[in-house]
């Protein structure tokens, strides 16, 4: 009777159902039920579907462990698994309600556990919240570059290639310093007015910078921009070689019939500058009020029917029409300062007989793009 008891007693537990073995849960997609901890055999209920891009999917799965991503990391544990889960849930949270720093964290948090499609792209959104271009640019690229981008859905891919042709054009800020400072730059064969140090925009790509002193080397720098990277390099001129003086030759007395003459009395200074520095910010004016009509118009039309490419128009427009009304200001200030006031006669006799007053176009070459400055001369 007992061997029979004992029999009975284990076909019974041979029989009863075992829970999953740890690392061996059914795969987790996103937007299907989230398990709890790996191995316990429980599940939540449902996670609600994701809202289209840019908003965060709220209430969505995070990336599934032992879906796609499992599949080339099956050594994943289940702790980190769910490590995983918790980080991207939190970064869902934190974008919903504009924590974009923190959100990005916790996107990347996610990916290092658990590398997924889902926690790239969104991170890419945050970095791009956050106005991190050369960080944001890397990410999209990173997001069109992974093989597995096609889970993502139509609408998130054309939102990430649209986010980085965007970024991709966005100008790098480049400081140059040197020692010693005034040094004579020229970037891509076009020579700029102002010496070192000095600030200017950059389009992308490469650029090769020639910084020139008087007794000292030439130096040649080449830098690579990237978008909306600050670059600062610092140059060191090295003198160059003491050169011998060319002998200076004896000066003789004038012949005894040779009369030297008076100068001439300098010429009446030119209002011209002004009046053509006037005229330039007046146009200025007139094109950042067009441009400033076009952003009003096209906010109205984002605010009716809101979509990426009428926010771009809008953001583009309202940047061409600030920069319009700033070169608008500046010169026009410089324009009254050159009619209004008085140079000193000092001053006007010691300016080189060769230096002429007038305003001079610099044109600006780049890979990309070209342009021109103004140089105001009074």
């Amino acid at each position: 009777a007992l061997v029979s008891v004992l029999h009975t007693s284990v076909s019974a537990w041979a029989q009863a159902p075992q829970p999953p073995a740890a690392g061996n849960a059914p795969p987790l997609r996103a937007g299907s039920a989230q398990p709890g901890a790996a191995g316990s055999g429980t599940t939540t209920a449902p996670a609600a579907p994701a809202p289209a891009a840019p908003a965060p999917p709220t209430g969505a799965a995070a990336p599934a462990a032992g879906g796609a991503s499992n599949a080339a990391a099956p050594e994943v544990s289940a702790a980190a698994r769910e490590q995983a889960r918790a980080a991207y849930g939190a970064g869902q949270e934190a974008f919903g309600a504009g924590q974009y720093a923190a959100a990005e964290a916790h996107f990347a948090r996610a990916d290092a556990l658990l590398p997924a499609i889902q926690a790239k792209y969104w991170r890419a959104m945050s970095l791009d919240k956050l106005g991190d271009v050369p960080g944001a640019f890397a990410a999209f690229s990173a997001v069109l570059g992974d093989p597995k981008k096609d889970e993502l859905g139509a609408e998130k891919l054309e939102t990430a290639a649209a986010r980085q042709r965007a970024l991709a054009s966005v100008p790098a800020d480049l400081q140059i310093t040197t020692t010693p400072p005034g040094a004579h730059v020229q970037v891509s064969g076009v020579d700029l007015a102002s010496p070192t140090p000095l600030s200017l925009r950059l389009a992308p790509g490469r650029h090769v910078l020639v910084l020139s002193l008087p007794g000292y080397e030439s130096q040649t720098v080449e830098i690579t921009a990237t978008p909306g990277a600050k670059l600062q390099p610092t140059v060191t001129l090295q003198q160059q070689a003491a050169q011998p003086a060319p002998p200076v030759p004896a000066l003789s007395a004038p012949p005894a019939d040779v009369t030297l003459g008076t100068l001439d009395p300098p010429a009446p200074r030119s209002l011209v500058p002004g009046y053509v520095t006037l005229g330039i910010a007046g146009a200025g004016a007139i094109v950042g009020t067009i441009f400033g009509i076009r952003a009003l118009g096209d906010k109205d039309d984002f605010n009716d029917a809101p979509s990426t490419r009428r926010a771009d128009d809008v953001e583009r427009n309202a940047l061409i029409a600030d920069m319009a009304f700033g070169v608008a200001l500046t010169l026009g200030i410089t324009g009254v300062v050159l009619l209004l006031a008085d140079e000193a006669p000092e001053q006007a006799s010691a300016r080189p007989a060769t230096e002429q007053a007038g305003v001079r176009l610099t044109p600006y070459v780049s890979p990309k793009g070209a342009g021109a400055a103004a140089t105001v001369t009074f």
